[in-house]
């Protein structure tokens, strides 16, 4: 019909359905966690479902006296083009630059991180804002909820 009428059919990119059936996938698999291209070709062969990119383990970074923050995306773009699994990287919670630049990057999932240092201590993401699916921890389904 959209082409009889001379419209494009938009396609059906964020919305709620394709969000939830990403997530499904990943039910059951392994999740690892890799600071480069080579480690994500490992996990990868090794049957990870999907690999998270971090550059440095977040704890050892504000032990050090440093923010945590988004990993470099020269360093994700490295580890989307070496695997052919589901990529996810880390937002700071209530950073809404940094998830947008992980968006653009392409990557599969958004984890707005409690182990990141946060950039707002009392607001989360607006993830109906985007069309990438975000993943995230939870102690309890109230919390789940208000993330």
């Amino acid at each position: 019909m959209a082409e009889e009428s001379g419209a494009t059919a938009r396609p059906a990119t964020g919305t709620f359905r394709v969000k939830r059936g990403l997530a499904e996938m990943l039910e059951g698999g392994v999740i690892m966690d890799v600071v480069d291209p080579e480690q994500a070709k490992l996990a990868e062969d090794a049957g990870a479902s999907a690999v998270m990119a971090l550059e440095r383990v977040p704890a050892d970074i504000r032990r050090d006296g440093g923010v945590a923050r988004m990993s470099d995306p020269a360093m994700i773009e490295g580890i989307e083009a070496a695997v052919t699994v589901p990529v996810m990287a880390k937002a700071r919670i209530g950073h809404l630059a940094e998830a947008q630049v992980l968006q653009s990057l392409g990557v599969d999932f958004v984890d707005e991180s409690e182990v990141l240092t946060p950039a707002d201590e009392a607001h989360h993401i607006d993830k109906w804002a985007f069309t990438v699916p975000f993943v995230c921890g939870a102690t309890n389904l109230g919390e789940a909820l208000r993330r």
